[in-house]
């Protein structure tokens, strides 16, 4: 009897301890293979239409955007501009730069650089006020085949606790070709 009870109890803690959604990530391989990454598993590409759409006002759109019907977003630009590993913290530190100042009422998390699978990647985490609600962002970057290669995740406020750490699983999973 006394075994039966302690595992049921032992059940309900496990049970309880457990997310109630688990977000699966898949490996996929991204700009023309260059980049393999995790996306979580049902993020479509969005159709040009959605990206004329939702970058209708912006100066240029990312190459490609992976999202869940618009609520999250993870988006690939890979840049004509120059890059490789010693640009990497030079970048970071003028994107920190601009990004604070043209952010000045954002909520910052972090920025820097770390190194992701044996490659320097430059990061931005913050929390910025967008139409009426608060943004997590998190923005990272590395050169890939000489050209700079931005990602940015966003989600809305409410769905960071559950979506943060997946942002960053995505980040830390980041393989690109130098």
């Amino acid at each position: 009897m006394k075994s039966t009870l302690l595992l049921c109890i032992l059940g309900i803690l496990l049970t309880a301890a457990k997310p109630l959604s688990e977000i699966e990530l898949v490996k996929k391989r991204v700009l023309s293979e260059r980049v393999e990454i995790l996306i979580p598993k049902g993020f479509e590409v969005m159709t040009e239409q959605q990206m004329d759409f939702a970058y209708a006002k912006a100066q240029s759109r990312p190459s490609v955007i992976f999202t869940n019907n618009n609520l999250i977003s993870l988006a690939f630009n890979y840049s004509d501009n120059d890059a490789d590993q010693d640009m990497v913290d030079v970048y970071a530190a003028s994107f920190g730069k601009t990004y604070h100042k043209q952010y000045k009422e954002a909520t910052w998390f972090g920025d820097g650089v770390k190194n992701i699978n044996n490659r320097k990647v430059g990061y931005l985490e913050f929390m910025k006020p967008e139409m009426g609600h608060e943004v997590y962002t998190l923005v990272f970057f590395t050169d890939v085949e000489g050209k700079l290669m931005i990602c940015t995740f966003n989600c809305a406020d409410r769905q960071k606790p559950e979506w943060e750490p997946i942002a960053k699983q995505i980040m830390l999973s980041l393989k690109a070709k130098g």
